[in-house]
């Protein structure tokens, strides 16, 4: 919590820096402050709304806490923003669950589901 409270101090003398907000999310985060993990990556994302690893935190965050349409959210903006963090879906264990969930699919760019989107029209016209 020593690196969460000297980010803190960095926040505090500079709160328009979002490097500042974002490293304080990420110790906090780390020290399991999912709240204020939150509220920190927020602050980074008012500041700078294009960063994507503030976005990637948030969902990582969301989907700890359960709240999928939160975490999809957020990370489909983290992959529109800079779309390597597609690779971690693999990888990291928050987000894992996630991976093959067809609201994240249809959401991803380039994702999109190849289910026929007039498949329900023609059985219908059968």
């Amino acid at each position: 919590m020593e690196a969460a409270r000297i980010d803190q101090m960095v926040c505090d003398a500079n709160p328009s820096n979002p490097q500042g907000w974002n490293s304080l999310g990420y110790d906090l985060l780390n020290a399991g402050d999912l709240e204020g993990a939150l509220a920190a990556y927020g602050h980074a994302l008012e500041i700078e709304p294009g960063r994507a690893s503030a976005h990637y935190n948030i969902a990582r965050i969301a989907a700890r806490m359960r709240n999928k349409p939160k975490a999809i959210e957020h990370f489909v903006k983290a992959v529109e923003l800079q779309s390597d963090y597609l690779d971690r879906l693999d990888e990291d264990p928050d987000l894992r669950p996630l991976k093959d969930d067809p609201d994240l699919q249809d959401r991803l760019p380039g994702q999109a589901s190849s289910q026929d989107p007039y498949a329900e029209y023609y059985a219908s016209e059968s």
